[in-house]
C-alpha cells in the first residue's frame, strides 16, 4: 500500500512511476471535493504519485487562500523534480455531463499519452469533443515543463480531466477504475518498468 502523507493544505500519496494525479484546491465547492476523493482512490489502486488539495476554509481571507494555491503549486513541481514525473494529470469537475480532455502541449508524445486517455475513457462514458488546447485553457498547476527553463531536467505533460455529476457521484467506481487504468498505460508509454522488487512488493499488496 502506498505511503499516505496528510499536510494542512494537501494529501501526498507516495506511489510509484512517471504519472502524478492530483486534484485542484477548492473552498465550497462540492464538485472538487468528489474529485479529490477519486483521485485518492485511483492513486492507491494503481499505486501512483498523488497530491489532492483539501478544502480552503479561508474564503474571505484572500491572501490565505493564494498562499495555499501557491504552497500547491510549489509541492507538484516539487514532484516533478525529484521523483522524474512525466505526465501530470489534474482531475476536477463540472457542471455540465460528461467528460472534457483538456491538454495545452501538442508534440507526438502527448498526442499518444492523449489518445490513452481518450482510449481508456471512451468505452465507458460520454467524453465530448476535443477542447480547445490554446494556451489561454490552463489545464492545471502551472508544471514546469522544462522547455524555457534550463535548470529542469525533462519536460512534462500535462492533462486536465473534467468529471460531469454523473461521473464523481454514482458512476465515481468505474471513473477509478478507468483513471487506474490509464495511468498504468501511460507509464508503459513512457518507458516506466517496476523493478523486480517492486513486482514482489506489489504480490505482497
Amino acid at each position: 500500500m502506498p505511503l499516505k502523507i496528510i499536510h494542512p493544505d494537501h494529501t501526498e500519496i507516495m506511489g510509484r512511476g512517471l504519472v502524478l494525479l492530483s486534484s485542484p484546491s477548492y473552498t465550497a465547492n462540492r464538485r472538487d471535493l468528489d474529485t479529490g476523493q477519486i483521485v485518492e482512490e485511483a492513486a492507491l489502486l494503481c499505486k501512483s504519485w498523488a497530491i489532492i488539495a483539501k478544502e480552503n476554509k479561508q474564503i474571505s481571507m484572500g491572501n490565505e487562500t493564494q498562499s495555499a494555491k501557491s504552497d500547491l503549486v510549489k509541492r507538484v513541481n516539487e514532484f516533478v523534480e525529484e521523483y522524474g514525473i512525466r505526465c501530470a494529470i489534474l482531475v476536477s469537475g463540472i457542471a455540465e455531463p460528461g467528460i472534457t480532455v483538456k491538454s495545452q502541449m501538442a508534440d507526438s508524445e502527448s498526442e499518444d499519452i492523449l489518445d490513452i486517455i481518450r482510449s481508456g475513457l471512451e468505452p465507458h462514458f460520454t467524453v465530448n469533443p476535443k477542447a480547445d488546447q490554446s494556451t489561454n485553457t490552463s489545464p492545471g498547476p502551472q508544471i514546469n515543463r522544462g522547455k524555457a527553463d534550463s535548470s529542469s531536467k525533462h519536460s512534462v505533460h500535462t492533462v486536465r480531466i473534467d468529471l460531469g455529476p454523473e461521473e464523481r457521484g454514482f458512476r465515481k467506481d468505474q471513473v477509478v477504475n478507468s483513471i487506474a487504468d490509464i495511468v498504468g498505460l501511460i507509464n508503459m508509454k513512457l518507458g516506466f518498468s517496476e523493478t523486480e522488487e517492486e513486482r514482489s512488493s506489489s504480490a505482497l499488496d
